[in-house]
């Protein structure tokens, strides 16, 4: 029980520190963007950047959102946005077969949550 006690002391010293140091940091931070204000502002330009280079890595500009869902042995596909049907099918490859066919000038990427049971056939 004393080595216990014994620690108090070096864990309060530790959270003090830990405080100290992020305020420090925000100090620092501040002061950087507050000096020079281009550099910061060309630093977010490229986080932003690779953000989106993330986010749409592989696809075009213009494809929309769909979500997919099983439902025993139908696939069925919807547009995030509207909700509208897209297509129904019994597989994966039908189903987006079926979707390019309905909308040959549109775009589609496809989202299935994780507790869905489609998830199994995009393995």
């Amino acid at each position: 029980m004393d080595t216990l006690f014994d620690l108090v002391p070096y864990i309060i010293v530790s959270v003090i520190a830990y405080q100290a140091g992020k305020h420090v940091a925000m100090f620092l931070m501040s002061q950087n963007f507050a000096n020079d204000p281009d550099s910061m502002i060309d630093m977010l330009k490229q986080i932003k950047d690779i953000n989106n280079a993330i986010d749409h890595y592989g696809m075009a500009e213009d494809a929309s959102p769909m979500q997919v869902e099983r439902v025993g042995d139908q696939v069925y596909a919807y547009d995030t946005h509207s909700g509208e049907f897209l297509a129904q099918a019994t597989s994966l490859e039908l189903l987006l077969n079926a979707v390019n066919q309905r909308f040959p000038n549109k775009k589609f990427f496809g989202t299935i949550s994780a507790d869905n049971p489609a998830k199994e056939l995009a393995k």
